[in-house]
């Protein structure tokens, strides 16, 4: 499993479907899907998850971005009831439409789209999964000293209990290959909260996988309790999981 990357040059064929959850980014979801669109070939989708949880114009604005920029989708998903189940909807979207990639990212700017190739760079090394890492050289988390703290327990604990190889288990932004995504699907996650994101990590580390260096922009609000709680008993169970104890 290495960590470096292969700068190629020849034209990409395959498809890229990128997932983007979206909420109340009413300021910023016309620049972010510029900047994203900037990366991606003609025949490459955009997939902007909403549902209920956005109270602002963002669908709207998304919509009439995608009115004139086919590559841009808007998939309205208001039965979603977590962060979770906008991410599975994505990802169900663009196997569905026959992507070759599933690349998922933050809408609210938080993931930088000028690293989208380094994850094509990654991808078309061969690999199965390209995981965002701001613990690699190249990577950096800039925000609140508490979510970097946060992140960097949580991946040194699952690093501990886990056996995790990654140097980030936190993070989002990150590349599957088509069968990646199917074995992500079958399984499912049990989390509801961002630890889902460790899960995915833990369940592909078997596979042939890259960390690519990722610059975080940590959103002002704080992580609930209750989401630390969950992520707690969420490791418990797949530690007693790795050692054959009960769930």
């Amino acid at each position: 499993m290495s960590s470096r990357l292969n700068s190629l040059t020849q034209p990409r064929k395959e498809r890229i479907g990128v997932v983007v959850p979206l909420a109340n980014e009413a300021e910023t979801v016309v620049e972010f899907l510029v900047q994203v669109c900037s990366h991606l070939d003609t025949e490459d989708i955009v997939f902007c998850v909403l549902d209920n949880a956005s109270k602002d114009r963002t669908r709207e604005l998304a919509s009439e971005f995608g009115r004139s920029n086919p590559r841009v989708r808007v998939v309205w998903a208001p039965q979603n009831r977590s962060v979770v189940d906008a991410y599975f909807r994505g990802y169900r979207e663009a196997m569905e439409e026959g992507c070759d990639w599933i690349l998922e990212m933050d809408g609210g700017m938080s993931h930088d789209p000028a690293a989208i190739p380094l994850f094509i760079d990654a991808m078309s090394s061969g690999v199965d999964f390209a995981a965002g890492s701001r613990f690699v050289p190249g990577g950096r988390h800039h925000g609140r000293p508490t979510r970097y703290l946060l992140s960097k327990g949580g991946t040194l604990l699952a690093r501990i209990l886990l056996g995790a190889e990654m140097l980030d288990m936190t993070s989002g932004y990150e590349c599957f290959s088509r069968p990646a995504m199917a074995a992500v699907l079958s399984a499912g996650v049990e989390s509801r909260g961002h630890f889902f994101q460790t899960e995915i990590r833990h369940l592909l580390a078997g596979w042939n996988w890259v960390e690519v260096p990722i610059q975080y922009r940590c959103p002002s609000k704080s992580v609930g309790g209750q989401t630390i709680l969950e992520a707690f008993q969420q490791l418990a169970r797949l530690s007693r999981r790795r050692f054959g104890g009960p769930e």
